[in-house]
C-alpha cells in the first residue's frame, strides 16, 4: 500500500542533504545544515578540491536560489492565518426625525465551527503541497549542480589531454629538428611538426578559457563569488580508470532492474507526489465551498429610543434582539463547486499524465545509462590501452627512422581524439545517470 510522505522544511533540508551523500564506498560530507552564508566566500575555500557530495551540501546551504525556494514556505503558511479569519461584526446608528426615534446597535455574523475546521484542513493541505513543491525545486537544483560539476571535471580533463598533446607535438618537433639537422628527413617534416605544435598550443589555450568559464558558473551556483576559483576532484589517471570514483561507474555493482526503478519513480518522484497532493488540496477546498452554500446567520442587538409622537413628551426606551438569516435559494455557491469539481477531474487526468511521463523518462534514461556504462567499460578495458600503445610505438618508430611524420602525427592526434571520446562517454554516462535520478526521484 502506498504511503504519502509529508515534509516539513527542517525534514526537507535534512532529506536533501542526505540525498547528496555519496554511496557507501565514497567519503561522505558533514550533513549538518548551517545557516545561510554570504554569497562571497572566503578564497581559502578553493584551496582543496570540492567533492561532488560536498558541492551538493554547499549549494543547499549557501546558494541564493535555494534560499529563494525555501522562502516560499512562509508564503504558503499565510494560508493558515487566512483560514482563521472570521467575519467582521458591524455597528449601525439610525435617527428618524419624523418619528423622533433613534436606534443604535451591532450585528455579529455567527459562523458555524465546521467552516473554520474545513478551512484549516484545506490550509494544512496547501502547506504540505508547498513543502513538496519546494522539495521538487531543490531536487531539480541538485541535478543542475551535478551537471555544472561534471562540466568542470570534463573541461579539466580535456585541458589536461590537450596539454599532453601539446607536449607530444613539441617533442615530435624536436625530433624532426634533430633529424633535419642530421639530413635524415626533409624540411617539410619540420614545417608539419611545427604546424602541429602551433595547433596544439591554440587548442590548449581555448581549453583553458573553457575551464575558467565552467568554473565561474559552478562557483555562482554554489553561492560563492564569481571570482572565487572552484577546484573539483579529477578522474583517476589511466591505468587506474577502474578505481572507485564518484563520477565513474562501479562495474562491480549491477544496475537495478528497470521495473524496480519504474516502481520507485511512481512511488517516490516528487512530481507524482505534488500531483497527488493537488488532488487532496482540491478535495479540501471543495469541502469549504460546499460548507459555504449555507450563509452565516447574523445576530442583531441594540438599543432603541422613541419620542412617541404626537405626544413627544412621553418617550419610550428599550432594546431589541433578532437574527437575520439569508436563504440559500438562488446562490448556493454552485459556480465555485462546479469549478472545483471540474478542476479535480482535470487533476486526476494530470496525475495519470505525470505517471505516464515518469515511466517514459525512467525507461529512456535507463537505456541511455546502460549504453553509456557499456561504452565507458569498453574504453577502459580495451580502447584506451590500445590507443596509448599505438601512439607510443608510432613516436618511437619516428625517432629511429622507421616511420614518417604523417603517420606519427596522425597517431598522436588519434590518441587524443580517443581520449576525448572517452571523456564524452563519461559525460554521457553522468548525464544519463543524472536524468535517471531526476526521473526516479532519489539518488542511485
Amino acid at each position: 500500500m502506498r504511503t504519502e510522505v509529508r515534509l516539513s522544511l527542517t525534514a526537507l533540508c535534512g532529506l536533501l542533504l542526505a540525498w547528496s551523500m555519496p554511496p557507501a564506498h565514497s567519503s561522505s560530507a558533514d550533513p549538518g545544515l548551517m545557516a545561510p552564508a554570504q554569497t562571497q566566500s572566503d578564497p581559502t575555500m578553493s584551496a582543496s578540491p570540492v567533492a561532488l557530495s560536498a558541492a551538493f551540501d554547499e549549494s543547499i546551504v549557501n546558494s541564493p536560489r535555494v534560499a529563494s525556494v525555501r522562502a516560499q514556505l512562509g508564503i504558503a503558511k499565510a494560508a493558515r492565518t487566512q483560514a482563521k479569519v472570521l467575519p467582521n461584526p458591524s455597528f449601525f446608528f439610525l435617527v428618524d426625525t419624523g418619528a423622533l426615534s433613534r436606534q443604535f446597535g451591532g450585528s455579529l455574523p455567527i459562523e458555524p465551527p465546521w467552516k473554520l475546521v474545513f478551512r484549516l484542513l484545506a490550509a494544512k493541505s496547501q502547506i504540505q503541497q508547498a513543502d513538496l513543491e519546494i522539495a521538487r525545486n531543490l531536487w531539480r537544483f541538485r541535478g543542475l549542480i551535478r551537471r555544472a560539476y561534471l562540466d568542470v571535471v570534463i573541461a579539466n580533463e580535456t585541458r589536461d589531454t590537450l596539454a599532453e598533446l601539446q607536449r607530444l607535438a613539441n617533442g615530435v618537433k624536436k625530433v624532426a629538428d634533430r633529424r633535419y639537422l642530421a639530413t635524415d628527413v626533409a624540411g617539410l617534416d619540420v614545417y608539419r611538426a611545427d604546424l602541429a605544435a602551433m595547433q596544439a598550443t591554440a587548442d590548449f589555450k581555448q581549453s583553458e578559457r573553457k575551464v575558467a568559464q565552467v568554473k565561474q558558473r559552478l562557483s555562482i551556483l554554489l553561492g560563492r563569488g564569481y571570482a572565487s576559483a572552484v577546484e573539483v576532484s579529477t578522474l583517476p589517471p589511466f591505468p587506474l580508470r577502474a578505481a572507485t570514483h564518484e563520477l565513474l561507474p562501479d562495474f562491480n555493482e549491477k544496475l537495478p532492474e528497470q521495473s524496480v526503478l519504474v516502481e520507485q519513480a511512481l512511488r517516490d518522484r516528487l512530481d507524482v507526489k505534488v500531483a497527488e497532493q493537488s488532488i487532496v488540496v482540491t478535495d479540501k477546498v471543495l469541502k469549504v465551498a460546499r460548507a459555504n452554500r449555507y450563509p452565516n446567520p447574523v445576530l442583531n442587538a441594540g438599543s432603541s429610543y422613541s419620542g412617541n409622537p404626537p405626544r413627544p413628551s412621553i418617550a419610550t426606551r428599550g432594546f431589541y434582539i433578532g437574527v437575520t438569516q439569508e436563504i440559500p435559494v438562488l446562490n448556493r455557491n454552485q459556480g465555485e463547486i462546479a469549478r472545483l469539481q471540474a478542476q479535480r477531474a482535470q487533476l486526476v487526468l494530470e496525475l495519470n499524465s505525470v505517471r505516464n511521463q515518469t515511466t517514459e523518462e525512467v525507461t529512456t534514461a535507463y537505456q541511455q545509462l546502460a549504453s553509456a556504462r557499456e561504452r565507458v567499460e569498453i574504453f577502459q578495458a580495451q580502447i584506451l590501452p590500445a590507443s596509448d600503445r599505438v601512439a607510443r610505438l608510432a613516436r618511437r618508430a619516428y625517432e629511429v627512422g622507421q616511420n614518417d611524420i604523417t603517420s606519427t602525427l596522425s597517431a598522436q592526434q588519434a590518441n587524443v581524439q580517443t581520449k576525448s571520446a572517452y571523456l564524452d562517454a563519461v559525460r554521457l554516462y553522468q548525464q544519463a545517470l543524472t536524468d535517471l535520478e531526476q526521473a526516479v526521484g532519489r539518488p542511485l
